[in-house]
């Protein structure tokens, strides 16, 4: 989950507010976990997926970075240098599933998995709607080729116009259409087409769920951090240097409270999809704060630039109990160590490139004492070599960029 922040979490769960964060940390561990720069969700996303930083994956943006200092294509699996988790667990005889995870298209070949692929993971809105609709939809959008078909429902019943509008309606409302609201309702629209992504994914990932739990099991929502920029200003007004109008605050002040009790909700749906002792890791790649604080019209309110911890939720079989860490004790991993902790827990070696160890700390001691860490040759052994970004169909790369700079993740062309 994109940006969780417990400045934003433990309030909620003292509340009780986020019943299903509060039952998986009650019977394991709520930690933080230490990211790294830069902390763009490409860069992350694709580091928690391969246990390798951006020198080495070969991830460093959103997209290539040209000689002249200009954005070019957005990257692609294709351009990432190293195996991911996927890759790895299928070489291993495990089966994978893997939906809308960062820079995952187009879906690789990999054996024993069921991979949907996200081309722009938060801002693919309109591209993914229009996978839903073309008659072959997105090209190599899923393995194997045959999943698409299946998925082609959900991504239907996920368009902006479709059913789920009445569902984003009941839970953050419908805000006024008068100039007064134009800002803020030029945000809320990018927020809704994020929330209409997710909702899709949800979809997805149960109904594969529904048809056979995987080794490995991997799902991706952006919903928190896409909230977090928009909304930092309405739910921290003292923070910042200009005034909010009082209409707006009324309305939006509980926006990204609400977002996270929408996570909240679908946790609780998939943990009723998997059988009691799945073992469960909740992630976020960084935390979040309040930006931009003299800058009334920039698009991004709260930011993390900075790389403060993301949230770290383990629990299942193994795991010890310990609850909601202190402040002071709360860094339990790192972003590095996320990919050796999935591998340790499916039961396979490491390769021996990784700097990042398994999480054992996360682990009881007899559990440690039954899962030695073993050791792998090179990853790279038989990796196909990385190629230039792909482009899924005509002018999708530039809608890709458009709707980056919407959100406020590119300025310009740095």
């Amino acid at each position: 989950m994109d940006g969780l922040e417990w400045s934003v979490l433990e309030p909620l769960i003292t509340a009780g507010k986020l019943p299903h964060f509060s039952a998986l940390i009650e019977r394991g561990v709520g930690a933080s976990l230490q990211t790294m720069r830069p902390t763009f969700s490409p860069v992350l996303w694709t580091t928690l997926a391969t246990g390798q930083a951006p020198v080495q994956h070969g991830i460093f943006n959103f997209g290539e970075v040209l000689a002249d200092g200009r954005m070019g294509l957005p990257y692609t699996s294709n351009t990432r240098r190293v195996p991911a988790i996927w890759n790895l667990a299928g070489d291993g005889g495990r089966s994978t599933l893997s939906v809308a995870w960062w820079v995952s298209w187009p879906a690789e070949p990999v054996a024993s998995a069921r991979i949907v692929s996200s081309y722009a993971a938060q801002a693919q809105g309109a591209i993914l709607w229009k996978a839903g609709v073309w008659e072959d939809g997105l090209p190599d959008m899923t393995w194997p080729p045959a999943l698409q078909k299946s998925i082609a429902p959900a991504l239907q019943a996920g368009a902006p116009q479709g059913p789920l509008r009445a569902d984003y309606n009941k839970i953050f409302g419908v805000l006024p259409g008068d100039p007064n609201w134009g800002f803020p309702a030029e945000r809320d629209a990018l927020f809704r087409i994020v929330y209409h992504g997710d909702r899709t994914h949800l979809r997805i990932m149960r109904e594969q769920l529904q048809a056979g739990l995987a080794d490995l099991n991997l799902v991706y929502f952006g919903l928190p951090d896409v909230a977090g920029h928009f909304f930092w200003r309405y739910r921290e007004p003292g923070a910042f240097a200009y005034p909010i109008p009082e209409a707006h605050l009324a309305r939006l002040q509980s926006r990204i409270d609400l977002a996270y009790q929408t996570v909240d909700s679908w946790l609780g749906q998939l943990l009723l999809d998997v059988p009691e002792d799945t073992l469960v890791l909740v992630i976020s790649d960084h935390g979040m704060h309040a930006a931009n604080l003299d800058q009334p019209k920039h698009i991004q309110s709260g930011a993390h630039e900075d790389a403060p911890d993301g949230v770290l939720i383990a629990a299942g079989p193994g795991v010890a109990v310990r609850g909601l860490l202190p402040q002071a004790q709360r860094r339990l991993g790192h972003v590095l160590e996320v990919a050796p902790t999935l591998l340790h827990w499916i039961g396979l070696p490491l390769p021996e490139e990784w700097k990042g160890k398994p999480m054992l700390r996360l682990m009881t001691p007899a559990w440690r004492a039954t899962h030695p860490v073993q050791r792998q040759s090179s990853l790279l052994d038989g990796f196909r070599p990385a190629t230039p970004p792909r482009i899924p169909g005509e002018g999708l790369d530039a809608e890709f960029m458009a709707s980056f700079r919407a959100i406020g993740y590119v300025e310009g062309e740095e």
